[in-house]
């Protein structure tokens, strides 16, 4: 009696499909091995048709499964453009954003030095109605008012009073050159700090 091998003959599971290779059946002269083999393959073809029964029995079920599948299809289609039509509005709407937020930063750059520009105007104004007082005052021999002229003079920035040239000295000499001599001394000593 001829003994099967573990490798001629082979059990297979149901996922997988094998049998007893020809050669190993050919080579079988007793009865009984062949009876053994005979035994195996029905076994075997008792396996496979229960997993063929198991898979037609969800052939409804598939078939179902593949018609929503296909019945899905087009609406997959449009989701992707869809979803691709939203990401190039998304990227659209970022670089306006990004825009806006730097025309808003540019614009917020212009307050900033427009109000600067009408600051300075502002001091500018103050300092020549000062000087333009001082003298109307020094003309009319108005000391007092010079003097607060002066003293408002003193008040400002000094970046205005460079910008225009004057210093505190310079308008301190308008006033000392045409007024009283005992006057000026008592204003200076008063106004300069």
């Amino acid at each position: 009696m001829a003994d099967i091998s573990p490798l001629a003959a082979k059990r297979c599971n149901s996922s997988s499909l094998c049998s007893v290779s020809m050669d190993t059946i050919s080579s079988l002269t007793e009865l009984e091995d062949l009876e053994k083999v005979y035994q195996q393959l029905c076994e075997e073809e008792k396996g496979v048709e229960a997993e063929l029964d198991r898979l037609v029995g969800q052939e409804a079920s598939i078939h179902k499964k593949m018609q929503a599948l296909q019945r899905m299809g087009p609406s997959l289609q449009l989701i992707g453009s869809d979803a691709s039509q939203l990401s190039g509005m998304i990227t659209f709407t970022c670089s306006l954003a990004e825009n806006v937020s730097r025309k808003v930063r540019q614009l917020d750059l212009a307050k900033t030095r427009l109000y600067n520009v009408i600051q300075r105007a502002d001091d500018i104004l103050d300092l020549k109605f000062c000087t333009d007082g001082v003298q109307t005052a020094l003309r009319n021999e108005d000391y007092e008012q010079a003097a607060a002229h002066i003293h408002r003079y003193l008040s400002l920035d000094q970046s205005v009073i460079e910008l225009r040239g004057f210093s505190k000295s310079s308008l301190c000499w308008v006033f000392t050159s045409r007024a009283l001599p005992d006057l000026v001394n008592i204003s200076a000593v008063r106004l300069v700090p």
